[in-house]
């Protein structure tokens, strides 16, 4: 074996336990880790080395060494603190990388005359990893570990086996583009490339599930889980919208009269009846592209347009309940608007005029 084939062979194992050393915790320090990869590469080395030796093709970079490079999980096992198949992904991974700049070397290598082909592969491999190197490293550490920190077990094993899936599919192009199979070889390339297919298929639709799940998630926060109205969170989204859509509009505050001697007298079951009949009765009145939210208790809100601002605030006052099992009346309301951006064009400011002004209308009942 030439002294070409060692160094690319080295550069390889260098270059993908370094990847790994980067995006690992380990368990000492971070020269301690250092030096021990050093001692295991130097042992695996001389162990692997005479196995090698004996790989057929090996001079014409097919690359069967890589299989043996998995052994390497063993001692890395041992000296990084990572779950085994965030380990195994790490370095899964870092195998593509490697198997295609070896693959890329050997091919572009092979353009050159025979006799030169392993001193080309060694220029070529070595200036691919100098420009590359960087970017590979910021990749992982900036996306694959974020992942493993947030991803959950199944869908890891989907991305663990999708990036073996890979490495394989790369390993067994570049044994055919040496020339060193048969068709059976062709066609389990074949059947690789299918089941990684369906891998990467698997694994889309369990992250388009999971963002399916969130958007759900993120709109249940949003909702009054008793009147199913859009909540304080709800308000304020639709209210930014409003506003960088530079459309004109009221946020009308209501608050209910009374109502704690609703819950007091006939309990919290008929205090809950009252506020769902408060809002079926609201949006009897409500117009389309208009919005009514439940910010806490008896306090609500209303979106609606400028110029129907001081009309609706009349509908609301006139309201009435529809029979009940309680006989409940409405009791009335105590209404505060501010408008948008006649009043102000900053939404606190908007906010805390609406609330006042409705504070004030109360405090009016209240003296008489």
């Amino acid at each position: 074996m030439s002294i070409y084939i060692v160094i690319t062979i080295l550069e390889v194992l260098c270059i993908s336990t370094y990847t790994t050393y980067k995006c690992s915790k380990g368990r000492r320090s971070r020269l301690g880790t250092l030096l021990s990869l050093c001692v295991v590469t130097i042992a695996v080395t001389a162990i692997l080395y005479p196995v090698i030796c004996l790989l057929p093709g090996i001079d014409r970079g097919n690359g069967l060494f890589m299989l043996l490079g998995f052994i390497y999980i063993i001692p890395l096992y041992f000296l990084f603190d990572q779950p085994l198949k965030h380990l195994l992904f790490i370095m899964s991974s870092s195998w593509i990388y490697t198997m295609l700049a070896y693959s890329f070397s050997y091919r572009a290598g092979s353009l050159y005359p025979t006799e030169n082909v392993g001193l080309a592969a060694v220029v070529v491999q070595s200036v691919f990893f100098v420009v590359t190197l960087p970017y590979y490293i910021r990749l992982v550490n900036n996306i694959f570990v974020s992942i493993l920190k947030n991803i959950n077990s199944k869908t890891l094993d989907s991305l663990l086996a999708i990036s073996l899936s890979w490495f394989f599919i790369l390993f067994l192009s570049n044994l055919i583009f040496a020339g060193d199979t048969s068709r059976p070889f062709d066609i389990i390339l074949l059947f690789v490339i299918i089941v990684n297919a369906i891998l990467t298929y698997k694994l889309c639709f369990k992250l388009v599930s999971v963002n399916i799940r969130a958007k759900e998630l993120s709109q249940i926060t949003k909702i009054d889980a008793l009147t199913q109205l859009k909540n304080r969170e709800g308000f304020y989204e639709d209210v930014h919208k409003k506003m960088n859509g530079n459309q004109h509009f009221s946020v009308i505050f209501a608050d209910l009269d009374d109502f704690k001697a609703v819950n007091d007298r006939y309990g919290h079951e008929a205090g809950d009846l009252y506020l769902l009949e408060f809002v079926r009765a609201v949006k009897e009145i409500l117009r389309d592209g208009y919005g009514l939210y439940r910010l806490h208790g008896d306090e609500f809100v209303c979106l609606v347009d400028n110029l129907e601002a001081e009309a609706f605030c009349k509908s609301l006052e006139k309201l009435r309940f529809a029979n009940n099992q309680y006989n409940l009346v409405f009791r009335g309301l105590s209404l505060g608007y501010s408008s948008y951006p006649t009043d102000s064009t900053n939404l606190s400011k908007l906010l805390y005029l609406a609330d006042l002004r409705m504070y004030q209308k109360k405090k009016e009942k209240h003296r008489i």
